[in-house]
């Protein structure tokens, strides 16, 4: 079945488990995802332990392990060849979702997946309290405190909270005269940009308008994702509701959506039709954009001005899995070579994605798992390092010591607009 949380077969535990094991048996049987993320390799050594029965003598425990293993990635879907429409209707990454949503039904979501996974909460406080919160995180005594309590590791680079959010910024923000000839965005901010990489917001916010885009505040909420990767369906719902709310109405006064981060612009398209059957929901997927994505539809249109005023060096450019999931093509690399950079693309994992790799219990394996994008990295001995992904940012810091920049931060510099 679909991703359909409104259906009470969706919340059946017998139907789920006959589906897993429907799903499971094609993947078995197919064995093309084996090296994607730990899940596969995982699910493919316990059905050959169980020699004949296969998929039917996995235990409800290793089934288990299988979706906790998942991190959502996204990368199986446009790489399985039964994905709808074809007959097997197979999705993976949603089965997985669903499973921990009815085991959450059922057993509750633990406290810390509840801390981290609400961005907002945390980046509010971080925000109001900056100073002390930066300091603070930087201890080595926080730091074995947090894992201890709410569960991510010690070694994880926590971000940088800023005083003041982007929000405020945009709000005592006068634009250029003239902005909006080439267009009008609602910025979905994204709570990263929101509260701990306001540079990115503000980058995106000189070139649009240096585009002749009009920009007004389109974030309400974090997207939900942090959300739905634990399993409460309810409150990413709930989530997706506000953002509709304030969203809907400007795509209908004729803004479109646009976002600076993959795991949000992903989300406003693809999921928030599931989690509601609504108009709205339908209107802003449908006139929803990647930022980068954006820039180059202005590029096609011939808005999108190509004269900089410096040549950045060569670039690294790290392409986040939910990027590739959205199959819109290579426009963050494209973008980037606009400015006469060499642009060498790095499509490897940072297995991250949501709060998975930076918690105690998986980060371990999360570096393993990143590890080609590491040596990727290093590898190119570029310049600079861009990448739209704030999380995978994150662990190319750690795992390189190299900070990824947003590709728009590295058109705006181009562009002399720093």
């Amino acid at each position: 079945m679909t991703f359909n949380p409104r259906l009470e077969e969706f919340w059946d535990e017998a139907a789920l488990d006959r589906e897993l094991r429907r799903v499971f048996d094609i993947c078995h049987g197919c064995r093309l995802c084996f090296n994607l993320c730990p899940s596969f390799p995982r699910l493919f050594e316990l059905v050959d332990a169980h020699g004949d029965q296969e998929v039917a003598g996995l235990t409800s425990a290793e089934i288990d392990e299988v979706v906790e293993l998942c991190y959502e990635c996204k990368l199986c879907f446009p790489k399985c060849p039964y994905v709808p429409p074809h007959e097997f209707m197979l999705d993976f990454p949603r089965l997985m979702l669903r499973a921990k949503a009815v085991r959450a039904r059922r057993a509750g979501i633990p406290i810390q997946d509840r801390l981290i996974g609400n961005p907002d909460l945390i980046g509010k406080l971080g925000s109001a309290t900056a100073p002390i919160f930066n300091r603070v995180n930087q201890t080595r005594a926080a730091r074995v405190m947090m894992e201890k309590t709410v569960g991510i590791h010690r070694d994880w680079p926590l971000p940088v909270y800023e005083g003041q959010p982007f929000s405020k910024w945009l709000a005592r923000h006068t634009p250029p005269a003239g902005v909006g000839v080439n267009g009008k965005v609602a910025f979905f901010t994204t709570c990263s940009v929101e509260y701990s990489e306001v540079e990115t917001g503000i980058a995106a916010v000189q070139v649009l308008e240096h585009n002749g885009v009009a920009v007004i505040q389109g974030y309400e909420t974090c997207c939900g994702m942090p959300f739905l990767d634990v399993g409460d369906v309810k409150a990413a719902t709930e989530n997706a509701r506000r953002n509709l709310a304030r969203l809907a109405p400007a795509v209908r006064e004729g803004y479109v959506v646009v976002a600076p981060g993959p795991t949000c612009s992903y989300m406003l398209k693809q999921e928030y039709p599931l989690l509601i059957d609504s108009e709205d929901a339908r209107l802003v997927a449908a006139n929803t954009y990647d930022l980068c994505e954006y820039l180059m539809k202005l590029h096609a249109e011939g808005k999108l001005k190509t004269e900089f005023a410096h040549k950045p060096g060569k670039i690294a450019y790290h392409l986040p899995c939910h990027l590739k999931a959205q199959n819109i093509g290579y426009k963050s690399r494209d973008l980037l070579r606009l400015t006469g950079a060499p642009v060498q693309l790095v499509d490897h994992c940072s297995a991250v994605d949501g709060t998975w790799g930076m918690t105690a219990e998986h980060h371990d394996l999360s570096l393993q798992w990143a590890g080609k994008l590491m040596k990727a990295i290093e590898k190119a001995n570029a310049t600079a390092v861009a990448s739209d992904c704030p999380l995978a940012a994150l662990r190319i810091l750690e795992g390189t010591g190299k900070k990824a920049l947003h590709p728009v931060i590295v058109l705006r510099d181009a562009y002399g607009l720093g």
